[in-house]
């Protein structure tokens, strides 16, 4: 049923790229005298599927992508350019433009699907845009909202998937990933966690932006040999392993009821700040 799925998604992909294309009319985008990828600047959420494919072509990798409340992911925007990580300078557009998967989204500015009043369509920097077939947009149209739907249950499933990482179906690989979590909060200072960080498939540390307190009670709370902790918390260097391991017991309770009920933060990031709030600890 997987694979079955997938073929139907593809197949919603490939021909809503193909219906655009051809349904679709307008000045040339990457002549810079026209636009410099303005449209490049709404951000545009995506499957993991289509993530995936990306990563296998080549035109990204997994740092490019960011949990998303909507879809699965988000394409990463790039804040300095205010631009989408996939416009290309160099071309001054699209880098997937032609690959016959670029995200369904893209495609629908500035035209949408249809205009029946037959106005002038323009975009933020030219005039002259066409719906030449109006029939192939319609077609296009209902195509988006299989797709849209489709979406939204792998995002659901996404979801669920983050109960396996934080160890609610027992296996040897999250287990393993445990294993990892606890090296990684056991090298680095308690003032410097920040909270955890909900990544493709893990759950790893989030930084702290400069020194956090954050730690200070929970380490005072589970660490026996506490006596430094009030005058010199922040000469400590590393998370004492039980501390850690309180650390993860906390994170496996609390973080999929929080998701649950907050919904999935859009860069994946959870602040412990905003964990221990939720459970009214040391609050």
């Amino acid at each position: 049923m997987k694979d079955q799925n997938n073929f139907y998604f593809w197949q919603i992909i490939a021909q809503f790229n193909i219906l655009m294309k051809s349904a679709i009319e307008g000045p040339n985008c990457i002549d810079p005298h026209i636009c410099r990828g303005n449209c490049c600047s709404i951000k545009i959420d995506v499957p993991k599927i289509l993530a995936e494919e990306y990563i296998k072509r080549g035109y990204s990798n997994r740092r490019d992508f960011i949990r998303s409340n909507i879809f699965t992911f988000q394409l990463r925007f790039n804040e300095k350019t205010g631009k989408c990580f996939f416009f290309d300078k160099e071309i001054n557009g699209c880098l997937i433009h032609k690959s016959g998967i670029k995200p369904p989204q893209c495609w629908i500015y500035p035209t949408g699907f249809s205009n029946q009043n037959n106005n002038e369509i323009s975009c933020k920097k030219s005039s002259g845009w066409k719906i030449i077939n109006i029939a192939k947009a319609k077609e296009a149209e209902k195509l988006l909202q299989k797709y849209i739907f489709l979406c939204h249950i792998e995002a659901k499933k996404e979801l669920r998937l983050i109960r396996e990482r934080l160890g609610y179906k027992d296996s040897r690989n999250s287990k393993l990933k445990f294993k990892l979590l606890k090296e990684e909060l056991m090298s680095i200072a308690p003032s410097h966690l920040g909270g955890f960080k909900d990544l493709w498939d893990h759950i790893s540390v989030l930084s702290a932006e400069g020194i956090s307190l954050q730690m200070k009670k929970f380490c005072f709370l589970y660490n026996e040999n506490r006596k430094h902790l009030v005058d010199n918390f922040l000469g400590c260097t590393i998370i004492c392993e039980v501390v850690a391991d309180k650390l993860i017991e906390f994170l496996i309770e609390n973080l999929y009821p929080y998701i649950k009920e907050k919904g999935q933060d859009i860069s994946g990031d959870y602040p412990l700040f905003k964990l221990f709030a939720e459970k009214n600890l040391f609050f």
